[in-house]
């Protein structure tokens, strides 16, 4: 694996392998100078001292006591449940006006006929939120398909909630994810006014998006979508934009796509490597994840030494990654798909979350009914990393968290050694910046 120039290569010493041999590992050796150690059960991490490596090289069960000592205990057993969830998304249109050829909700249809949500289901589903909030924040999310085919319903259910949550004493938050083919200056003040989070999906340059994020016509969208959408990346205002790209197998480059939508005008770019879909010959195959590593490696790299040279941070997968290690992330699950968030279909179902609208199992009760807390421990039974295998084998299980539900229901976990060896490059930029670059910290917001 390539690292950092400060760090040297992975390899395998006598203290990893007994590690590795433990049906519950506890913690994980990087190699480097200095040499880390990372404490699973508090996502600590911490400087080996060069006494105490050569003991762990050796097997020294007093230098194994030492971790422990220094380790923090967390709770096992099933994941935590919220009573009422902090973050429901409305799948406001159950259609798209794109074709995009790896989309795994079948052109926003999910597998059925175009549907839109009726005002009166948004309301509900609004009540319901904030009713549940108990004095906690809460997100109002909208995806599809895509949302702004239906514009009226989505600018009054803001203007609902938004009048509701101010009745209720309730924080509230909008995200938004879109095509941005279809907004509209009224759609842009709306994000402004209410201060969205609001994710355009675009997958790089326009070579790049425009091999798949075609029109119902075949017509490539990129120009059409930074013509709509740049008077919101020119004034903000409140919202706060970034964009999305999905990698495909044919196409793994990770900094180009970063640099590309940079250079179109957003200051904050994710990516996300495409696990499921209908095109089989797009989707990423186990003989690939070793190449979209050292993509996404090259790519931090990149990203460090921009931030290095004072730059801004705009690779959000890095950024994300550096938050959790500096955190102390450690959670059982990898999302709060379920347990703190859930999906409300076109229709009124609840479900447990947008990927997984109109699936069978998925259903988690209706806006008339009421969320069913027992289908969602039922749907969440098993699915924490300390029940399941592969997962409570693994070192980095809590930074983890499992794997998306859906894909892992759809394709398994052939990307695991991916996971593993980005974060562990990761916690190699977070021990090296901490030492050498606090300011790298410092530009994401983190306190060092």
């Amino acid at each position: 694996m390539t690292v950092a120039a400060t760090w040297t290569p992975v390899t395998l010493s006598a203290a990893r392998r007994q590690r590795e041999t433990e049906p519950v590992p506890w913690f994980h050796l990087i190699e480097g100078q200095p040499r880390l150690v990372w404490l699973v059960e508090g996502s600590q991490l911490f400087e080996v001292e060069p006494a105490l490596s050569a003991r762990l090289d050796a097997g020294d069960q007093g230098a194994l006591a030492v971790l422990r000592k220094a380790t923090t205990p967390r709770p096992h057993g099933e994941p935590q449940i919220l009573d009422q969830p902090v973050a429901v998304s409305l799948a406001l249109a159950q259609a798209c006006n794109l074709s995009c050829d790896y989309c795994y909700a079948d052109g926003g249809r999910f597998g059925g006929p175009p549907r839109l949500m009726s005002l009166g289901v948004a309301r509900r589903a609004v009540d319901q939120l904030i009713s549940g909030a108990n004095g906690r924040p809460v997100t109002l999310g909208f995806l599809g398909g895509e949302v702004l085919l239906h514009r009226r319903v989505l600018h009054e259910t803001v203007v609902y909630a938004a009048r509701r949550a101010e009745e209720a004493g309730v924080r509230l938050g909008f995200s938004i994810t879109t095509n941005g083919v279809l907004m509209t200056p009224a759609d842009v003040s709306l994000f402004r006014d209410h201060e969205f989070a609001v994710t355009v999906s675009l997958d790089g340059g326009e070579e790049t998006n425009d091999r798949h994020r075609r029109s119902g016509r075949g017509e490539g969208t990129f120009r059409r979508v930074l013509a709509a959408v740049a008077d919101l990346l020119a004034e903000p205002g409140g919202a706060k934009v970034a964009a999305r790209a999905t990698v495909t197998r044919g196409d793994l480059r990770v900094q180009e796509r970063v640099a590309e939508l940079a250079e179109a005008g957003f200051a904050e770019v994710g990516v996300s490597p495409l696990r499921t879909g209908p095109d089989p010959s797009a989707r990423l195959r186990a003989s690939d994840w070793r190449a979209f590593l050292a993509e996404m490696v090259r790519a931090a790299d990149s990203e460090v030494a921009r931030l290095r040279r004072g730059n801004a941070p705009r690779f959000t997968n890095l950024a994300s990654a550096l938050r959790e290690i500096h955190r102390g992330s450690a959670r059982p699950l990898p999302c709060g798909s379920a347990a703190s968030y859930v999906a409300v279909g076109a229709d009124g179902d609840y479900w447990s979350c947008h990927r997984t609208v109109d699936a069978a199992g998925y259903r988690l009760g209706d806006v008339e009914e009421g969320l069913s807390r027992d289908a969602r421990r039922a749907f969440l039974s098993g699915r924490g990393v300390d029940g399941q295998e592969p997962c409570r084998s693994c070192w980095a299980r809590y930074l983890c968290g499992g794997g998306c539900h859906a894909e892992v229901d759809e394709v398994g976990r052939e990307g695991c050694d991916y996971v593993r060896g980005w974060l562990e490059h990761c916690i190699s930029l977070y021990a090296d910046c901490s030492a050498n670059s606090p300011g790298v910290l410092r530009a994401m917001g983190l306190a060092v």
